[in-house]
């Protein structure tokens, strides 16, 4: 009884020295680092006033990320984002192509699908000038990738709706799948392919002589509706509109 006795307080001083559990090295109390890898949409509200969206597939390796950005409301329209995620500290660089650089710190929910925090702009020249100094708050939603079928009617300006069926499958660097229609006088089952960055999806695709389409818009964070505008070449172009797709259960 002695022995089992003294093997137990061994064991709890091993724990209490190295770190027994999960979430922490086994050689160390550093919290190990959650991800951001996947698709985020993120909001930058500045102090001065004003706002804007940048979004971005991020990939990580260890505790390293990176991404292209797509962005909207501000001096630019695309740049790349890297830093580290240390436990759920986020610490990262937002640079612009006009340029601008941006600083940004934060923190990633326990569960990975939102973070936010705080952000500077450090240098700014030419069209970004203005915002050299500003600082403001950013928060961040993880989007889904939309995989599966989809249903939904596309409105178009003097035709009867076009109704499609979505296939799809991949991830943010490369969608695929097929697009069937009914009521189109042109297009009937094609392949489509295509990329998303953040919520931001476009989709293209070619059936020679029948015509070509393209799909772009927004999912919301689940990828449960697509909102899409879809723009037809060939005879049928005036079948060009605007529809919601559903994701079907």
């Amino acid at each position: 009884m002695k022995s089992i006795a003294l093997i137990a307080v061994v064991i709890c001083l091993s724990c209490s020295i190295s770190g027994c559990g999960g979430g922490y090295s086994s050689h160390s109390n550093t919290p190990l680092s959650q991800t951001l890898a996947g698709t985020w949409d993120f909001t930058y509200v500045s102090s001065k006033g004003g706002s804007a969206t940048v979004s971005g597939t991020f990939t990580q390796t260890g505790g390293a990320f990176s991404a292209s950005a797509k962005l909207t409301g501000t001096c630019a329209s695309s740049g790349t984002i890297s830093g580290t995620v240390s436990g759920s500290a986020i610490t990262g660089t937002l640079t612009e192509t006009n340029p601008e650089t941006i600083n940004v710190t934060g923190t990633l929910a326990t569960d990975g699908s939102t973070a936010s925090g705080a952000y500077q702009v450090t240098s700014a020249t030419g069209a970004c000038a203005a915002a050299s100094g500003d600082t403001g708050t950013w928060s961040g939603m993880r989007t889904a990738v939309p995989i599966g079928p989809y249903s939904g009617m596309v409105r178009t300006g003097n035709r009867l709706p076009v109704h499609i069926i979505l296939n799809l499958n991949g991830d943010p660097g490369q969608i695929s799948g097929t697009a069937n229609f009914t009521n189109s006088a042109c297009l009937r089952s094609l392949k489509v392919t295509g990329t998303q960055t953040g919520s931001n999806l476009e989709l293209r695709g070619d059936s020679g002589n029948e015509g070509s389409i393209v799909l772009s818009g927004t999912t919301d964070p689940e990828a449960k509706t697509l909102n899409l505008n879809s723009v037809v070449s060939g005879a049928c172009q005036a079948e060009s509109g605007v529809g919601t797709l559903t994701k079907v259960q």
